[in-house]
């Protein structure tokens, strides 16, 4: 019997020590750069500029319609954040991003309790589906900026979706897909 309770106190104890706690590594991996002006609950202005990007789907906050739209302006008052990531791809090495947490886009957009897709499309009609945990386990990033620039849609913008490679161990196999660049919207399911 001491046998099996003293495995078990291992077996706990290692559990506990593997166990990481993500919202200390959330906050070593951004810096935040601006406030949010528009936070839960508030209303969301309906665009005035062009807009860039479209929320649909099992949402309960739109603004245009069933859907939410966000022009450049509106959707950096979301709060903007920044990370670096070594981004040989497209930027061919290391650059700093600023964008808008994905998952604070979702909050505002009143995600359904049920979904547990996000189905992402660029200009072009590239299309991948992103599970709903990677906006809730990571600080994913809405870009909207490189180097402090806006993106362009021939530097793949106006927005870019990207993971946080330099602070987490991702499979570039499965991760790297999901960096869809000119995005323009967010079907939730």
């Amino acid at each position: 019997m001491r046998k099996i309770l003293l495995l078990i106190l291992i077996a706990m104890s290692l559990v506990a020590c593997s166990t990481t706690d993500t919202t200390e590594e959330t906050a070593d991996t951004y810096t935040t750069i601006s406030d949010a002006e528009i936070t839960v609950g508030d209303s969301v202005p309906t665009p005035t500029n062009n807009v860039v990007l479209t929320v649909a789907g099992a949402i309960s906050n739109t603004n245009v319609d069933d859907t939410l739209q966000f022009d450049m302006d509106t959707l950096e008052k979301l709060g903007l954040i920044e990370y670096s990531v070594d981004d040989q791809q497209a930027e061919g090495g290391v650059v700093t991003f600023q964008g808008v947490l994905l998952n604070d886009i979702l909050d505002i957009a009143g995600i359904a309790d049920n979904a547990t897709n996000l189905d992402t499309i660029a200009l072009n009609d590239y299309s991948i589906d992103i599970p709903l945990s990677d906006a809730q386990d990571y600080p994913v990033m809405l870009a909207t900026r490189v180097d402090g620039e806006r993106m362009t849609i021939d530097r793949y913008g106006p927005i870019r979706i990207v993971y946080p490679y330099e602070s987490y161990e991702f499979d570039t196999v499965i991760y790297d897909p999901r960096w869809i660049w000119q995005l323009s919207s967010i079907v939730v399911e």
